[in-house]
Order: C-alpha cells, then structure tokens, then sequence
C-alpha cells in the first residue's frame, strides 16, 4: 500500500473537520507487537452535543462507515458524551474508527447505585478497513469503576492466562506501580475490550491524571522494546519526537491474531 493512499485516507478526517468546523483534541498513539512498531495512529476526540448530530453522521458519511455500523451509532448516539473519530494506517493495512463514550450516562446510573463498582458500558468502536468498508467489527468497552491498584493487576493478569507465549505483564504491573505512585489513592479509570467472533481480549488504563511525561518512563518503554524485538534505532527516533509528551493511556492484552501488544497513547 502507498504511503500517498496512507497519507489521503488520514488526511479526510483533517479536511472533513476543518469543513465542519468542529472543536477537537488530538490523542497519537504507538502500538508495539513483535517485531512491529506502528506510529501513524490517531484519534480525534468532540464533546457530543444534539445540535452536532448532523455533522457527526456526515463525517461517519464521508469516512464510508458500513450502514450496518451507522444505524447502530445512530441509535446510540443521543447517550454519547464524546465522539471520536480514528485513523490506523501502515503499508498492509488502513483503518478507520469511530468511538461513542457513554461516560456522563455511566457516571449518573453509578451515583444512583449503593454498589459503586458495578461494571458499565463505556463505550462502543466500530472499526472497519478504509479501502473495503465491508471488513470491520465493533469493539465493546466495558469500565471497572473504583479498581484499586490490586484489583487492576490481577484483572490485567488475568487477561494474559492461558496464553503461552511470553507476554509483556510483568512490564505492565512495573509502569503501573510507578504511576501509582503519583497519584496516591485516586483509582484509574480501568477499561477492558472484547470484540464478537475472534479472541481479542484488552485493557485499556487512563494515565493522565498521573501527569507523567514520557521521558519519566524511558525504562519501561525500553523493557517494551526489547520485548517485542523492536529496532532501538528506530525506537529512539520515534521516542526523541514524543518524549515531552504526557502519557495518557496504556493498552494492551491479546489481538484478533491471540498474540500480544502493548499501545501507549500520548496527548498532542
């Protein structure tokens, strides 16, 4: 695949904002899976509003999403309190994503519950290749509201059993300690993913109030790395770029392929 076709599939989100005028912040992301690093990701997030309904069904328009898709987001898009809107591309591959955030609705049925740590759909993601709009799936998030640190560890732990292969938790559990540390007893907010019909198993772990940059966790991006089997040369050069950056979420877990990952997303 040519990096002109990457480059115009990425650029029609940018054109379709600047044509809707929409506000929005801009998340960039690595994902690292053996011998993998893929750098050209990005997620554009809106605060959802009803007199923004229209334009968000015509940017899903524009970016082709299966009809199947959209008449879900449709139906679901009244609860939404973010909409994001997502781009993965590299030389085998082009994705586009959307995201509804049900956070507001969470947040008002959990202070209605005497049981705080009842689980909630956050979220919803339809995701479907940019050229053949017919190859997609939908993603579940599902929050684990007020985890502590333990019970985040042995949920994540628990996400890598069964698989044999070497994985990356022992890494996790040290990145996490090490935030943990920086925020006292406030609770992340702990997310897991799962997907119909293939083995994807994730996390998903919000690090922003945390407020670490990631020059502070060199160590651990480093551990990542050598795991993975990753360029250093190649590493560096994408860390040098982004080192100044603050380290907002940390996913990982097993992919539609059972193998394992780890994505750090980083605020732009």
């Amino acid at each position: 695949m040519s990096q002109q076709l990457i480059d115009q599939k990425a650029y029609l989100i940018f054109d379709t904002l600047e044509y809707l005028n929409l506000q929005f912040r801009l998340e960039a992301s690595w994902k690292i899976t053996k011998n993998g690093l893929h750098k050209n990701r990005f997620i554009l997030a809106i605060q959802a509003a009803d007199n923004l309904r229209d334009k968000f069904l015509y940017f899903c328009k524009q970016m082709d999403i299966p009809d199947k898709y959209l008449q879900i987001f449709q139906q679901n898009l009244s609860q939404a309190s973010v909409v994001y809107f997502g781009f993965e591309g590299n030389e085998v591959s082009c994705i586009y994503k959307v995201y509804l955030e049900f956070w507001d609705e969470m947040v008002k049925d959990l202070k209605s519950k005497s049981h705080k740590t009842e689980t909630h759909l956050l979220g919803l993601g339809f995701k479907w290749n940019a050229l053949d709009n017919t190859k997609g799936v939908i993603s579940t998030y599902t929050c684990y509201p007020l985890l502590s640190v333990a019970e985040i560890l042995n949920r994540i732990s628990s996400i890598y059993q069964g698989y044999n292969h070497s994985h990356p938790g022992k890494i996790v559990q040290e990145l996490i300690n090490f935030a943990a540390d920086r925020v006292n007893d406030n609770p992340f907010i702990y997310l897991e993913v799962s997907e119909e019909n293939n083995p994807r198993k994730s996390f998903d772990l919000n690090f922003y109030k945390a407020n670490i940059p990631l020059q502070d966790i060199y160590n651990y991006l480093g551990k990542m790395r050598q795991h993975y089997g990753i360029n250093a040369h190649s590493f560096n050069y994408l860390y040098q770029q982004t080192s100044s950056k603050k380290l907002g979420h940390l996913s990982g877990g097993i992919d539609r392929r059972g193998q394992d990952f780890l994505t750090i997303y980083y605020e732009v």
